[in-house]
């Protein structure tokens, strides 16, 4: 699925929601599936106003309200998604790891790192995430990253595949 998903450009995830695919392992040649071929997704984050707003082959997708980092801790610039990873662990500031499911892990869901990219400055440690306390959303709350409802972050995480271009803009 994931050969597939790569030769079109989009994510396994998206490829097996649109076809409403119970066991990916059962898929065979010359079965029919629906696929958005080579969508060109891309994000663009408002600090000030908290929201995610997500645009697919430029036009206007989803907007999702996030919370952003407290006292302009979110970096500004271009980024791109790398390295998405499901039930992330979460390294506190002391360089300890706090699985996920632990009631420590402040991480929810999903994480989505961000890589600079152009002339923004390298910003190691940066990414969009879930969250369990959804009042930390609409408002700069976090120590710098991206902070999303769960569930919006497993649609977004579902949709775009790494690479997706970033925009942080105050």
């Amino acid at each position: 699925m994931k050969v597939l998903a790569r030769r079109h450009g989009c994510t396994a995830e998206l490829i097996i929601r649109a076809n409403n695919i119970r066991n990916p392992d059962r898929i065979q040649v010359g079965d029919r599936l629906r696929i958005l071929d080579k969508p060109a997704f891309a994000i663009r984050i408002g600090k000030t106003s908290n929201d995610l707003q997500l645009t697919l082959n430029g036009a206007f997708f989803k907007r999702y309200t996030v919370g952003t980092g407290m006292y302009g801790r979110t970096p500004v610039g271009t980024f791109r998604i790398q390295d998405k990873i499901e039930n992330p662990p979460w390294w506190r500031p002391d360089g300890q790891v706090v699985p996920f499911g632990d009631p420590e892990n402040i991480l929810g869901t999903r994480w989505m790192s961000l890589a600079s990219t152009g002339e923004t400055p390298p910003a190691r440690g940066y990414g969009i995430h879930g969250t369990w306390d959804p009042a930390t959303l609409g408002k700069q709350s976090s120590a710098g990253c991206i902070r999303m409802r769960n569930s919006d972050v497993e649609e977004l995480f579902m949709l775009v595949p790494d690479g997706t271009p970033v925009m942080i803009v105050e």
